[in-house]
């Protein structure tokens, strides 16, 4: 028995607890988004190649092209590409920078595109594109471009796919909740600013309509300059100018919002300064006014605000006039950082010197722009508020009482009944008061003459009795 306890006492149990296991997992779908990136650049790549190989194609013949090959014209078009990008592109010692607006837009589009495919899957999957699209496209800008540098390109690469991802990651249910979860006047201001930005990117494409109908004898002269040889040269050179109507939209833009924009570096073009000289490289930016109208044209921006105030109080309108102007305000900061990010894509660099600089004054359009839509915008939206409607009327009752409290004294002063003021009318409980405090001095006055009367009868009685004693 003793053995027995003995043994229980040296026996002892060691419990070792297991480690945590970290484990490193990618989404569930990011093959299917990393891919979707990946065809969205090669894709995009071929858009540009496939056009440019055609046009050396049709121009192959030309005496001054003899030198040139078929591998020259492939790694211009992936200079190209590397262009599209942002990047600069160096020929000797002279470098070129211009980003077609318009193709950008299609970059993304077409990525969004691609990526519909992986909605069956986590949406935060869909940022895998990044990379598969960053990766791909500086690729292939460095490794066949011959004369790009592929750094520039780097801050486009990765904007694209991500306003590709972000847009489509927006759309999922669980972005909607969060979306559900921000205060109304943030979530409702963004929403404003974004489509009062491609309202007033249409407005600009309608100035800029104007001033190429008014300007195509110009536009034509100047792409004659170019020397096309064939209609296959003016429908490419036609089809180039057509990725570029973007940035001229957004030059236009900076025309309407007061500082202008640079054909040179000597040469501002604004609503105050028309130079004639130089003459654009690019035929459609032969669409510059000829004259300077002055600053009033500011006010179709401010008049813009106002019709993105009446939007708000019509259709996003709470009973806070504080949430109100937020949103306001919010939907103005919205539109000035549109502008501001589509201005830094929208200049040029054509060589140097004069050229060195082709656009428009970014930072200063984009404070303009927001100082002018904020100013229509938080006007309309707090001169409408019922709150502030309901204020003024106070106001102005309280004034009005002022001013007749203000006549009434002096007219009683003067010694003067005032002229505004109409005679009271009695009320019927005073009326019936009144007549009946008549009826009791009736009734008082008949009464004295009824003892009057009697009085007057025994006088005259006394005195006939008194006769005959006499």
């Amino acid at each position: 028995m003793s053995e027995d306890t003995t043994a229980a006492e040296r026996t002892t149990v060691t419990t070792v607890s297991a480690r945590p296991t970290i484990r490193v997992a990618l989404p569930q779908g990011w093959a299917r988004a990393v891919l979707s990136g990946i065809e969205a650049a090669l894709l995009g790549w071929a858009l540009v190649v496939v056009p440019t190989l055609i046009a050396y194609a049709a121009v192959a013949s030309n005496q001054w092209l003899v030198s040139t090959t078929w591998e020259d014209a492939f790694h211009f078009a992936s200079d190209l590409w590397g262009a599209a990008l942002g990047a600069q592109v160096v020929s000797g010692e002279v470098s070129y920078r211009a980003v077609p607006l318009l193709f950008v837009l299609v970059l993304i589009g077409l990525t969004k595109l691609l990526l519909l495919q992986g909605r069956r899957f986590p949406a935060a999957a869909q940022w895998m594109a990044i990379p598969g699209f960053t990766v791909t496209a500086l690729l292939l800008a460095g490794g066949i471009g011959t004369h790009v540098r592929v750094l520039g390109a780097f801050p486009l690469a990765i904007a694209i796919p991500f306003i590709a991802a972000a847009w489509e990651v927006a759309l999922s249910p669980h972005s909607l909740k969060l979306r559900l979860e921000m205060p109304q006047w943030l979530s409702s201001g963004v929403r404003t600013g974004w489509h009062a930005s491609w309202v007033l990117a249409a407005y600009g494409g309608l100035f800029l309509l104007i001033s190429v109908t008014q300007s195509w004898s110009r536009i034509r002269g100047i792409h004659e300059l170019l020397l096309p040889t064939s209609t296959v040269d003016s429908t490419m050179i036609t089809l180039a100018q057509v990725l570029f109507i973007p940035n001229a939209i957004v030059w236009a833009l900076s025309w309407l919002a007061g500082p202008g924009f640079f054909m040179g570096s000597d040469a501002l073009h604004s609503p105050a300064s028309a130079p004639t000289m130089p003459i654009p490289a690019i035929p459609l930016f032969g669409a510059t006014p000829v004259s300077a109208p002055g600053t009033w044209v500011i006010l179709a921006l401010v008049l813009f605000g106002v019709g993105v105030g009446v939007y708000l109080r019509l259709r996003k309108g709470s009973e806070s006039l504080l949430d109100d102007l937020y949103q306001g305000g919010i939907a103005a900061v919205v539109i000035a950082a549109v502008y501001l990010v589509t201005s830094l894509g929208s200049a040029f660099v054509l060589g140097t010197g004069r050229l060195a600089f082709l656009g428009p004054r970014m930072s200063l359009s984009a404070l303009c722009l927001f100082a002018e839509v904020a100013l229509g915008l938080l006007l309309t939206v707090a001169v409408s508020h019922p709150v502030s409607v309901a204020w003024a009327r106070e106001l102005v009752s309280a004034g009005k009482a002022r001013v007749r409290e203000h006549r009434h004294h002096e007219a009683a002063a003067g010694g003067v009944a005032p002229v505004d003021l109409a005679p009271e009318v009695p009320s019927e409980d005073v009326a019936d008061e009144e007549t009946a405090g008549d009826s009791l001095e009736v009734a008082d006055e008949t009464q004295v003459a009824e003892n009057l009367g009697d009085d007057a009868e025994a006088a005259q009685a006394s005195e006939e009795e008194d006769a005959p004693g006499n």
